[in-house]
């Protein structure tokens, strides 16, 4: 009875690849030839489908694993890359940075492959708190975000470099315009910093009767508070000093790789760790060496 439904989630997967792979050659074929217009519909088009079928297979995957997306962070580097392509389907009009999606697909079926890599193991019943789902869910909100914001300050800078070479032709001709990348960046840095900070917060407290853990619990936090100095930086000094533009890019792509850090440490961790089933779903897994829970 369970095979043939392990079997339904692996062909999901499957199909999820497939279709974020479509949306990005979509884009890429979007983005290099004028020829192919009528693909800057269809690719958005598609990466809502993509997106769609990322939320089924989660789901299906936590009825079938018995794993909950919020109760470890077994879903982490899948979850938040669904979310962020929701987001940026959602907003992408209100902020003018449809293209942007070019950068976007890429990062979710990235983050959704090397969700595979590792497979399932059940929460450690010590970390079974009611605390843990809200500090799983706000991480995973914050991810999603500064994914975004990530991708507009990437966008940016090849926009920023092509317009300082005055090239009107090239691959990233019709990237949005610079304000209107800049401040999808900002935007999306502010809507996901609250979530950073809760999650340091749940974190810190989640842990607060339990002992210190060994390097990966200090690396994730180590690098869980360097991204929120960095986001912060970024933030205060937009605010404050005027930064915009180029700085403010660096900077978030800066904060962005040191929160991809914290997920590659229970990545790594993670193929380590005894598996309750197939690496069919998506998963990054919590050990039982977790101690200081951070983003």
């Amino acid at each position: 009875m369970r095979t043939p439904l392990v079997a339904l989630v692996t062909i999901l997967l499957i199909v999820t690849v497939s279709a974020y792979g479509a949306a990005c050659g979509l884009f890429v074929a979007y983005l290099g030839n004028d020829r192919f217009a009528r693909a800057g519909t269809l690719a958005p088009r598609l990466l809502l489908v993509a997106t769609v079928l990322h939320a089924i297979h989660i789901t299906a995957s936590s009825l079938v694993f018995h794993i909950c997306p919020v109760e470890g962070i077994h879903f982490a580097l899948s979850v938040a890359s669904m979310l962020a392509c929701a987001i940026y389907l959602s907003l992408r009009r209100r902020y003018r940075i449809d293209v942007v999606g070019a950068f976007v697909a890429p990062l979710a079926l990235t983050f959704l492959l090397a969700s595979t890599l590792v497979g399932m193991s059940a929460p450690d019943p010590h970390y079974r708190r009611a605390i843990l789902p809200i500090h799983v869910a706000v991480n995973l909100l914050g991810d999603a975000l500064f994914m975004l914001a990530f991708a507009a300050a990437v966008a940016y800078l090849l926009q920023e470099r092509r317009l300082k070479k005055k090239k009107l032709a090239g691959f990233f001709r019709k990237l949005p315009p610079l304000d209107a990348l800049d401040r999808a960046e900002h935007r999306f840095l502010l809507a996901g910093f609250p979530m950073l900070t809760a999650g340091i917060l749940t974190g810190v407290y989640w842990a607060h009767d339990v002992e210190a853990g060994g390097p990966a619990a200090v690396a994730r936090a180590v690098f869980g508070y360097a991204t929120w100095v960095l986001f912060a930086g970024v933030l205060l000094l937009r605010a404050g000093a005027g930064w915009r533009g180029r700085r403010a890019a660096y900077g978030t792509i800066a904060g962005f790789s040191f929160a991809v850090l914290v997920l590659v440490v229970y990545l790594v961790r993670g193929l380590s760790t005894p598996v309750i089933a197939p690496a069919v779903a998506p998963v990054a897994v919590v050990s039982a060496d977790t101690r200081l829970a951070v983003p």
